[in-house]
């Protein structure tokens, strides 16, 4: 099919959907609703000092752009809306659920009731569009959404405390049974003459969510048939994560071991951290190359 065929269709299909929301005034108010509420949090979380800017939930803005492209893909494959019976009722209880939480949220700067809040009234308008049917066609996008929510202190705070003493803890083993001098007091490594705090940033929870969200992508993109894999990659995630987190700080530990501080909090910091994600990363597709020799082997699939 040539681009302008493809172009022609589009356009036809756009007509469809515009002459759909035409009919359909309570989606026109939901949208407005939309904007409305979303507008000045998107602000919020991106003007000087917002949220998304912080390295801790830089996920976020990824996220949504890959929610929101995979809503404009799976969209396009939605033949007609003809068939799809709106359900407003569903819609206008997601609406003043969706209320009930950004008015408090965005009077009390909880910018995670905002965040959910939004993505609650998105799947109210796509309730009143095309109702259950319309919402399984979009189910992963929207649900995948929820991984850009700032998650609140007092649930990430003792967890990151956790890992950090985890990490901590792993890092001087591994160094000290390398021969190094290595020990440790709380979060604090000491490697000869140096100190090295475990900061939150190394508590690998940004990397956790990130990693999550990014195998849960995955193993929707590939469409695995092994129940195995589609329940335990994620599951490991979480082990991977952690390792992945561990692999960082001895780099870091190293680099100021045999280079000085400066080069340990400079550049190769950052470059630590892209170490850390690509780690990561190659764990996760090694466990699922793993996962899928187990499901072949013994169940065939």
């Amino acid at each position: 099919m040539d681009e302008l065929a493809q172009l022609d269709l589009y356009i036809i299909k756009a007509k469809k959907v515009f002459a759909h929301l035409i009919k359909n005034s309570g989606l026109w108010l939901m949208f407005a609703g939309l904007f409305i509420l979303f507008l000045p949090t998107l602000w919020d979380l991106f003007a000087v000092n917002g949220i998304w800017l912080d390295d801790e939930h830089a996920h976020g803005p990824i996220i949504l752009a890959i929610s929101l492209w995979l809503l404009w893909k799976r969209w396009q494959e939605i033949p007609s809306f003809e068939d799809f019976k709106t359900s407003p009722a569903i819609a206008w209880l997601l609406l003043f659920v969706a209320a009930s939480i950004y008015i408090p949220g965005r009077a009390l700067d909880i910018i995670y009731f905002e965040v959910g809040a939004f993505i609650l009234l998105l799947i109210g308008i796509v309730f009143m569009a095309g109702g259950m049917a319309l919402f399984k066609k979009l189910m992963f996008p929207l649900l995948f959404m929820f991984f850009m929510v700032p998650l609140p202190n007092s649930l990430v705070g003792p967890l990151a405390s956790f890992m950090k003493e985890a990490v901590s803890a792993v890092t001087v083993n591994i160094l000290s049974w390398a021969g190094f001098q290595a020990g440790r007091t709380g979060v604090v490594i000491y490697l000869e003459q140096y100190q090295l705090l475990v900061a939150d940033a190394c508590a690998g929870m940004r990397t956790l969510f990130m990693l999550e969200a990014l195998g849960i992508l995955y193993l929707n993109l590939v469409h695995h048939s092994s129940m195995l894999r589609n329940i335990v990659l994620p599951i490991l995630i979480i082990p991977i994560s952690f390792t992945a987190n561990v692999i960082r700080v001895i780099a870091l530990a190293l680099i100021t071991y045999y280079w000085g501080v400066a080069a340990g909090q400079g550049f190769m910091h950052g470059f630590a951290g892209m170490v850390l994600f690509l780690a990561g990363l190659i764990l996760m597709l090694a466990t699922d190359t793993m996962l899928r020799a187990i499901s072949r082997r013994f169940y065939g699939q």
